[in-house]
């Protein structure tokens, strides 16, 4: 099974090709191989919020380095969200159209969930299961969209539910945790109150969005049989964009 990924929730976009060892392991040892993958190719793009222009090509570069067509692809799988509003549209939107052209299965990916996967992988201190590894994502306005996971093997936990808060609301919840590991583009914006309020069994690692693991999700996933049609796939963008919330303060007057 060949997946597709597409990551555009943050300031880089990302698309990865994957494929599963599920299907391709010996029958005694295909349940241990479920969630499983060998990455093909991937591509990230190296300027700010230009997905828009990149998003396509890098779609192309990686089908041509694996000598396939978007045809060969058996599973869609895109991050839609929470992050960049317009990011989340253009990712959603393009991967609703390849599903449509196509006829093949999406796959929703938190970009969450998958920034704590990621957070683990890259982190060094990867013996330390019991750390509480919390993404956070720039909502702007002292807010955050976050969550926050214990992380193993692949496999997540959720212990803060993931949704908008503001930073103060955030810090609150992951009081009751002795280690946390803060990730995201929301430690660039507000480590210094991160500081403040939590002086001790706090660490932060410089890690963002990337389609690897949103690949890695999506063939679990599917695995799972939690794929849906081009029409069941929307972005989850947490919260209203400003323009709609402003329009909406005013017709409540």
């Amino acid at each position: 099974m060949y997946v597709l990924a597409i990551e555009t929730t943050g300031a880089y976009a990302s698309v990865a090709l994957a494929e599963s060892r599920h299907a391709k392991a010996d029958p005694a040892q295909r349940e241990n191989a479920r969630g499983e993958m060998t990455l093909l190719a991937a591509v990230h793009g190296n300027d700010r919020f230009s997905h828009l222009q990149n998003l396509t090509p890098q779609i192309q570069q990686v089908l041509d380095e694996c000598q396939l067509s978007i045809g060969d692809v058996d599973v869609l799988a895109v991050s839609v969200g929470p992050g960049s509003f317009t990011g989340i549209r253009i990712g959603v939107s393009t991967t609703r159209a390849l599903a449509q052209v196509t006829g093949k299965p999406c796959v929703a990916v938190s970009s969450l969930e998958a920034l704590a996967i990621r957070t683990r992988q890259l982190h060094d201190g990867q013996e330390e299961v019991e750390v509480l590894i919390c993404p956070i994502l720039d909502a702007r306005r002292s807010q955050v969209y976050g969550g926050g996971y214990f992380v193993k093997d692949g496999e997540t936990e959720e212990k803060i539910k993931a949704g908008p808060y503001t930073i103060e609301e955030f810090l609150e919840l992951a009081k009751g945790f002795d280690k946390v590991l803060f990730a995201g583009d929301g430690v660039d914006a507000y480590r210094e109150k991160i500081e403040e309020m939590r002086p001790e069994g706090t660490a932060f690692a410089s890690v963002y969005q990337d389609a690897e693991q949103v690949a890695a999700l999506g063939i679990k996933l599917a695995e799972e049989g939690r794929c849906c049609s081009f029409g069941e796939l929307k972005p989850d963008y947490m919260r209203l964009a400003e323009a709609e919330r402003k329009l909406r303060e005013k017709q409540n007057g």
